[in-house]
């Protein structure tokens, strides 16, 4: 599983050609308005790209914000703002946001995304996760939680894992996750990358090699590094022995204390996106 570290948003937003500077509290050095021309104080007008417009108002601390535009090449820069207009030929950015006026491109916002079938694994609050009656209370639960960033539900279980984070995801049948994400108006949906299918209570029966592993992680590591295996079932008790299985059809049987994954490579789309409150 190296290299499937999923990292909570993660979504980034297309610029100008420069990457956005951030501050430390998170905010960006300029909100960008495209489509925009400002009016207020001027203190220089010169002709330059929109890059080198960018750049010198971030250079002059009493730069409150500049325009370009694409027609005449022209930079202005603003030592106050106060107020804008819709223009196509003209991109904008301010040090802060204009009031009464649209929401900037790169503005951000908080969403919660849910996902059926999906498991988010790692990054648990509370190890072996917590009883809940059903998916709703285990998200009312997580929904009350700043710290709570996601969370898997486990049908079979009955089980809630409220998570920080998570480190992959698999596809499992009984399983029912939602994230919180902070993202812009314009960014896409946050699909997630799966590596595997999960099947608890069960193991795979074929031709198989027997290892050690100390967890379900470490049966999943040597599965993956190896061309060979299409899935592994690891033995959840001591010596807590891992099985390789060379075959691609594999197919689970139910058996007590083990857990089974198959490769399974694939993107998950969100059942829904919706805006929530921010979780700062």
């Amino acid at each position: 599983m190296a290299g499937i570290a999923v990292a909570l948003l993660f979504l980034t937003l297309a610029g100008s050609g420069i990457a956005p500077k951030v501050s430390a509290e998170g905010q960006p050095d300029f909100w960008d308005y495209p489509g925009t021309a400002l009016e207020g104080g001027t203190s220089a007008e010169f002709e330059r790209p929109l890059d080198d417009c960018r750049r010198l108002c971030r250079e002059r601390s009493g730069c409150a914000g500049f325009d370009h535009s694409s027609v005449t090449n022209i930079c202005r820069l603003f030592t106050g703002i106060g107020s804008a207009q819709p223009n196509t030929l003209s991109t904008a950015g301010t040090r802060n946001r204009i009031p009464g006026y649209s929401d900037p491109r790169n503005a951000e916002s908080w969403y919660y995304a849910a996902y059926s079938g999906v498991d988010l694994f790692g990054g648990d609050l509370v190890p072996k996760g917590m009883p809940a009656p059903n998916a709703e209370n285990c998200r009312a639960t997580c929904d009350s939680q700043n710290s709570c960033r996601a969370f898997t539900y486990n049908l079979e279980a009955n089980r809630c894992f409220l998570k920080s984070g998570f480190d992959f995801v698999q596809t499992y049948a009984l399983g029912w996750s939602g994230l919180y994400f902070k993202a812009g108006p314009a960014a896409p949906p946050p699909n997630l990358t799966v590596g595997w299918e999960l099947f608890t209570t069960s193991a795979f029966i074929g031709d198989s090699a027997e290892t050690y592993a100390a967890s379900y992680e470490e049966c999943m590591q040597q599965c993956s590094s190896n061309g060979q295996c299409g899935g592994f079932t690891w033995a959840n008790a001591r010596p807590n022995r891992c099985y390789l299985v060379y075959s691609s059809n594999l197919y689970p049987v139910r058996r007590k204390g083990m857990t089974s994954a198959r490769k399974n490579s694939r993107t998950v789309q969100p059942d829904f996106v919706r805006p929530v409150s921010p979780r700062n």
